[in-house]
């Protein structure tokens, strides 16, 4: 049996055992403590990059939203436009929603033409023989090289602006007639969109611990197109 020595004052010690059995207690304890630390810490961090996503796909919802539901507006029956930025043969047919406007076969992009910035019965506006009115004929698509929503004004941006942050895995447009059909854009009239539904697919920077992959989620939104 171990014995505890007494020291010159009386005073016993500790065993090495008790020492070490201490040590390998104090060890496991604040082990413990700090692996359950950071799986929370992770855990919160999971949670904010998610809200973070949902916030960034929302907020492309809204603005998305808002430029199709004004598409189509034309108060003076404009027919045509010949702003610079009409691709093709100028002039251009006015045409509140245009399908797969870089013709890919992927409806993740949409072209938009309203007379609304202001309405004037000139689509795009006429200055000095350039078009100047914002907002008029834009271009809205889904770029994977940057993982975002990009948006293009046909009359006034010479590049394509990002308008997301890197959190977009992909883009798509639904287009429903009056009935609320499904319209199948490869043989269908974009004039009879009445309804265009924008589903988005976010997706998380950090990794589910279970799967090694990023979360993703698709948001989705319905705007009823209101000149039409």
């Amino acid at each position: 049996m171990q014995r505890r020595e007494t020291g010159a004052n009386g005073e016993r010690g500790f065993t090495l055992a008790e020492l070490l059995v201490a040590t390998l207690v104090s060890t496991l304890v604040l082990g413990g403590a700090v692996a359950l630390t950071g799986q929370v810490q992770t855990g919160y961090r999971r949670q904010v990059e998610a809200a973070a996503a949902e916030q960034e796909g929302r907020y492309a919802l809204e603005w998305i939203g808002k430029l199709i539901r004004s598409s189509g507006n034309n108060p003076f029956s404009v027919a045509t436009t010949s702003c610079p930025g009409a691709p093709g043969p100028v002039p251009l047919a006015v045409l509140a929603i245009r399908f797969d406007p870089d013709a890919d076969g992927i409806d993740n992009d949409i072209r938009l033409q309203t007379d609304a910035n202001p309405p004037d019965g000139i689509v795009g506006g006429v200055a000095a023989g350039s078009c100047d009115q914002a907002n008029e004929d834009v271009t809205i698509s889904y770029d994977p090289a940057n993982d975002a929503i990009v948006f293009f004004d046909n009359n006034l941006a010479p590049v394509a602006s990002i308008r997301t942050d890197a959190v977009i895995q992909d883009l798509r447009f639904v287009y429903r007639d009056s009935l609320h059909n499904v319209m199948n854009t490869a043989v269908t009239n974009p004039a009879n969109v009445r309804y265009v539904e924008t589903h988005i697919t976010i997706r998380t920077r950090t990794l589910d611990p279970a799967t090694g992959q990023p979360v993703t989620r698709v948001i989705t939104s319905e705007v009823r197109v209101r000149a039409l």
